[in-house]
């Protein structure tokens, strides 16, 4: 069965709450986005938490030394079948704490998600830079 307008659209708000979550909202508050056995990762920089418990750790660690950015995102792709999506979209990082403001990082974001009794959640985020 393909996905609906409702997948869609909740998937969409996945996308977009982890680039909220990412800039604004405390590092646990990705546990709403992930399944606990979920994997992040950037293969450029040769990062990879695997799990949670690694994503969040990870987000506490960068939150710290980093300073103030913005993740924005745009021309996302979905799609699914059922239980199981894909979903790709552009990213550019912004610097917000200096001047000017810089683009610290472009790349795309390309997940694999699952329906959960809770909905929506990212089962794996590759980081593809560039």
């Amino acid at each position: 069965m393909a996905l609906d307008i409702t997948d869609r659209l909740a998937i969409e708000d996945l996308v977009n709450r982890y680039c909220h979550n990412a800039d604004y909202n405390p590092p646990e508050s990705m546990r709403d986005l992930f399944v606990p056995e979920a994997i992040w990762e950037v293969p450029a920089m040769d990062l990879r938490c695997e799990g949670i418990e690694a994503i969040v750790a990870f987000f506490t660690q960068s939150r710290a030394g980093f300073g103030s950015a913005r993740h924005v995102i745009s021309n996302l792709l979905i799609e699914g079948d059922g239980d199981r999506a894909t979903a790709t979209c552009y990213l550019q990082v912004i610097k917000v704490d200096e001047d000017p403001k810089q683009i610290v990082s472009l790349g795309r974001y390309q997940d694999t998600l699952v329906r959960t009794a809770q909905g929506w959640r990212l089962q794996h985020r590759m980081i593809a830079m560039g």
